[in-house]
C-alpha cells in the first residue's frame, strides 16, 4: 500500500508543478496582464495595479513548484495539501478588488482575460492539494495502525 501512495504523490506532485509552470506561462507570455501605465496628477508614471497582480501570479506558481518539489521529496502529503490548497486560495483572493489586488474594472483591458485562465489553474492546484492530503492521511492512518 505504502508503494501505491508513493505513485500517487508522485503523479499529484508532478501535476501540482506543470499547472505552476502553466499558470506562470500563461500570466507573463500567453495572456498577460495589461503593460500599460497610469499617469499620476504629477505626471509621474506608474504601473497598473493587475501589474502588480500579474507579478504575485507568478510568485504564487514558484511557491506551487517548490512545494510540489517538496512532496516529491519528503512525501509529506498533509503539509504540502494544506499549503497548496493555501496558495490557490490566495490566488482567487488576488482577484478580489476588496481584499486583494485586483484587476482593471474595464472588461477591455488583458487582464480581464488572464483572470480565467489564472483561476482555472488555482482550482486544479485545489483539486491537487486536497488529493494530496487524503493521501497523506491515508498514509498516515494506515501507518498508525500498523504500529
Amino acid at each position: 500500500m505504502r508503494k501505491n501512495n508513493e505513485k500517487k504523490g508522485t503523479v499529484i506532485a508532478a501535476v501540482q508543478a506543470v499547472i505552476a509552470a502553466v499558470m506562470i506561462v500563461l500570466v507573463t507570455k500567453v495572456v498577460p496582464v495589461c503593460s500599460g501605465m497610469l499617469e499620476l496628477t504629477s505626471g509621474k508614471e506608474v504601473h497598473m495595479k493587475c501589474y502588480y497582480t500579474g507579478v504575485v501570479l507568478v510568485c504564487l506558481g514558484v511557491l506551487m513548484i517548490v512545494n510540489a518539489l517538496l512532496y516529491l521529496v519528503t512525501r509529506q502529503g498533509v503539509a504540502c495539501g494544506v499549503m497548496t490548497i493555501a496558495l490557490a486560495a490566495v490566488v482567487f483572493v488576488i482577484f478580489s478588488n476588496s481584499m486583494g489586488i485586483g484587476i482593471c474594472a474595464n472588461i477591455d483591458m488583458p487582464c480581464n482575460l488572464t483572470a480565467p485562465f489564472a483561476k482555472m489553474c488555482a482550482l486544479i492546484e485545489m483539486v491537487c492539494g486536497v488529493l494530496a492530503l487524503i493521501t497523506g492521511l491515508k498514509g498516515s492512518g494506515k501507518q498508525g495502525a500498523a504500529r
